[in-house]
């Protein structure tokens, strides 16, 4: 009898559904080359690994090289709402089910932060931005304005949250709650600062339902599969695979960027600049209004009010907002890969002195 090669058993059982299943594996198949891709797969494992480790980081060098590489766009355009589907797929296999759960039961918190997120502060900066003018003074960007505070929140916040090492299953509980009232929200204050209904409730509802109750649907069944204890010890490697995702997101996000900047560089400037104020402003707001819930909530509260799916209102509006609007899409990717990076570090030392 063949002894067990229990070496063989250790490396490969990370990638066996069924882990049992690596008993079976002896010297002499090993041997004989039935496991060949074993190497590959753990080499792969093991540069997800070290991405998932390098977290808010590896979202700020990916924005950058995603703006080097417009070249790209045109191949991973086509594929940006199946990124985003990942991306929110990860979140769910990222939260633990009696968290997710505990916050279902408890919803105080969770629903006051939706009435902050789509209903306080699109309000608030609604009517901030017509007191400043910009409605007659600048449409174009008064409109996407509008159009960004008043859509959801984007769909990666929550997976943004695991890589900050905050509150998961709060950031998604949170985000899904904002989704359902993403379709009456929305299209109300579209209507009172814009003066027309751009979106339709119905067709967005149904949009939004099917993509987190499929994505939800998945990763279900990935956890009865392949069990929890499995998922936690895959925890690296799925921040990895968060990282690439957003990577390709950037490259598609970031194509006209260099055009832009190169036909008026004082501009451009001028526009990131408001880009970084809007959102600082919006997460220290949110943060402050917060505080008592702990930073695990509050931070995880501002990401969801200062990141925005401008990226749905593009696919839904596109052809008809100026090419500013495009424009103003791509600087607003700088904040959502920069700040988090900074944000961590800020926000692990308060959670030590706290």
């Amino acid at each position: 009898m063949v002894p067990r090669f229990s070496r063989v058993r250790l490396v490969a059982a990370p990638f066996i559904w069924n882990e049992c299943a690596a008993d079976a594996i002896t010297v002499g198949q090993y041997r004989a080359g039935v496991l060949p891709y074993m190497p590959i797969l753990m080499a792969l494992r093991a540069a997800l690994a070290w991405l998932g480790r390098q977290g808010t980081r590896a979202l700020a060098v990916s924005v950058f090289l995603g703006l080097a590489l417009p070249q790209l766009a045109a191949y991973v355009k086509p594929y940006l709402g199946e990124t985003v589907f990942v991306l929110l797929l990860f979140s769910y296999l990222r939260t633990e089910p009696t968290a997710f759960i505990r916050y279902v039961r408890a919803p105080k918190l969770t629903i006051v932060a939706a009435l902050w997120v789509m209903v306080v502060v699109p309000l608030l900066f609604g009517v901030g931005y017509t007191a400043l003018g910009l409605r007659e003074g600048m449409p174009a960007l008064y409109t996407i304005l509008i159009l960004q505070i008043a859509t959801t929140p984007i769909t990666s916040s929550a997976a943004f949250a695991a890589l900050m090492g905050l509150d998961v299953a709060f950031s998604l509980v949170t985000l899904i709650v904002t989704n359902a009232m993403s379709p009456i929200t929305t299209v109300a204050f579209s209507y009172l600062f814009l003066g027309s209904a751009l979106f339709s409730p119905v067709e967005l509802g149904i949009k939004l339902f099917l993509f987190f109750a499929l994505s939800g649907a998945i990763a279900y069944a990935i956890r009865r599969i392949a069990g929890w204890q499995w998922l936690e010890r895959q925890k690296e490697p799925l921040d990895g695979l968060n990282v690439v995702a957003v990577f390709i997101f950037a490259i598609a996000a970031m194509e006209s960027v260099p055009r832009n900047v190169a036909a008026d560089p004082v501009f451009a400037i001028e526009l990131f600049v408001l880009v970084i104020l809007v959102s600082l402003l919006l997460i220290g707001l949110s943060v402050l209004i917060f505080a008592r819930a702990g930073l695990d909530r509050s931070v995880p509260i501002a990401l969801l009010s200062a990141f925005r799916n401008i990226g749905l209102v593009m696919a839904t509006l596109g052809s008809s907002l100026p090419d500013l609007a495009w424009f103003y899409f791509a600087m607003a990717q700088f904040p959502i890969y920069l700040l988090p990076a900074l944000l961590h570090p800020l926000a692990k030392r308060l959670r030590r002195k706290s």
